[in-house]
């Protein structure tokens, strides 16, 4: 009777212990043998830049930023058409699966894979692009694409419009009647914010008997962080030119 006792307890444990295998190895195989639960995105978020092909044109400038609260902010400019300006445009994006995502777009949607720490622009249907243009569809990491925090801080305290630059570093900030210009000397400029002449859609210019400040509808690439943010701004200040990136707040 102790040896049919023993014999059953073993042949239970043997039970058990294939059992756990048989889960884990079910698991293993719905995964793909990754831990990483789909949803994850941390192998995903960033800013991601590339120069895209165009059908109209030399190239299609092109940067995603994709934040970790499934939103995003894209940013496109064309080259050699269109005055340079760039246009913006937010929205949300889903994870398909542990790398491919899709975004969602006032009129369309798009859709990337996620590979080697860069992105992959797919076709229309989700496929990956091959042959010899499938390196045009590439974009790569860039750092300082996430300014979101900064910039809801400086909207809150009345700023609408920013820019900085570098070498040397100095920074702008518009409110609705006021500037601030201030450079990492310790230099700083405020004065009344008078109305915008030339004012249109491309291009406005503030004047004072301090500074004169110049902001492009033109995409600008950080000549630092290579970030691009869509507007050129120029400030003058007796006789220094700060040259710049700045985006509107409102």
């Amino acid at each position: 009777m102790r040896k049919l006792t023993c014999l059953a307890a073993l042949f239970a444990a043997l039970t058990a212990c294939n059992n756990s295998q048989t889960t884990q190895n079910t698991a293993d195989s719905t995964t793909g043998g990754h831990q990483t639960p789909v949803g994850s995105v941390t192998h995903i978020t960033g800013t991601y830049q590339g120069t895209l092909p165009c059908a109209d044109c030399p190239g299609m400038d092109y940067q995603i930023s994709l934040f970790d609260d499934h939103t995003f902010t894209e940013l496109v400019a064309y080259q050699g058409r269109g005055q340079g300006i760039a246009f913006t445009e937010k929205g949300t994006w889903q994870q398909i699966n542990d790398s491919i995502v899709s975004i969602k777009k006032k009129t369309d949607s798009s859709s990337f894979l996620a590979s080697d720490s860069k992105l992959l622009v797919l076709d229309k249907q989700g496929k990956r692009i091959e042959g010899a243009l499938a390196s045009n569809y590439v974009l790569r990491p860039v750092e300082g694409g996430d300014r979101r925090d900064l910039l809801a801080q400086k909207a809150g305290a009345g700023i609408t419009f920013t820019a900085t630059g570098n070498e040397p570093f100095w920074s702008l900030d518009l409110e609705a009647r006021k500037i601030l210009f201030r450079t990492a000397a310790g230099d700083s400029v405020r004065a009344s914010l008078p109305p915008a002449r030339p004012n249109t859609d491309t291009l406005k210019v503030y004047t004072t008997p301090q500074l004169t400040i110049t902001i492009r509808n033109t995409l600008c690439t950080d000549d630092m962080s290579g970030l691009m943010r869509p507007n050129t701004v120029e400030v003058k200040v007796k006789e220094q030119t700060y040259h710049g990136c700045g985006e509107y707040l409102k």
